[in-house]
């Protein structure tokens, strides 16, 4: 244990990879690559695992770090995060028939104002609210499939949701609807969705983990 508590900066710099002067930044970045191929639980030696951890502690010694939380009793692989995939590089190409198919419910959903304008105001507000939903989750299906996270699929959902629900509220407003003052009915659907996505938000479904 003695080689480790007098390891110097110029060792640790070595055993990282990094210069002396490196930034946290650049500490932390070359530390969660060597420690994911030296962690024990990989296969890694412990010694080599144990004097990464140690160099890591002796390079920010002097560094103060805001919000940085000191883990090095838990297991590595336990808190090295691997980088969220954007939105972009999950969503996929829909097949032509999905894409057929999510015109008519497009269409269908702008189209929802003027069948149902004889009914009541609220009764109007929840169908159309359900149609650009319904729009809206099935079109996020077809373009992430299983791909992305619960994050990806609330955000690709509410982009989707607003385009078509602004020309509904727009028809029906032109049509002498009284769909503004039942804006909460129609965004039910909506929120609904979302929380079926979202744990956090419905409680009643847990997360699931999506191949990336």
């Amino acid at each position: 244990m003695a080689r480790r508590t007098d390891m110097t900066r110029e060792h640790a710099a070595l055993l990282l990879g990094v210069d002396e002067s490196a930034s946290a930044d650049d500490v932390q970045r070359a530390w969660k690559v060597w420690v994911r191929l030296a962690h024990p639980d990989a296969g890694g030696d412990r010694d080599h695992f144990e004097a990464l951890m140690h160099a890591r502690r002796v390079l920010l010694a002097n560094v103060v770090r805001a919000n940085t939380v000191e883990m090095d009793t838990a297991p590595a692989a336990d808190h090295v995060a691997a980088d969220r995939p954007s939105l972009r590089s999950v969503v996929r190409r829909p097949s032509r028939g999905a894409a057929i198919v999510l015109v008519g419910v497009a269409v269908i959903a702008l189209a929802s104002p003027v069948v149902t304008l004889s009914l009541a105001p609220w009764l109007s507000a929840a169908i159309m609210g359900g149609c650009a939903a319904g729009f809206a989750v099935g079109a996020t299906r077809a373009l992430l499939g299983d791909r992305g996270d619960v994050g990806h699929r609330i955000t690709c959902i509410s982009a989707l949701w607003l385009p078509v629900a602004c020309g509904q509220v727009g028809l029906s407003v032109s049509l002498g609807s009284d769909i503004v003052l039942m804006l909460p009915v129609f965004a039910v659907p909506l929120v609904a969705s979302v929380a079926w996505m979202n744990a956090g938000a419905g409680l009643w479904t847990p997360v699931r983990s999506s191949a990336l």
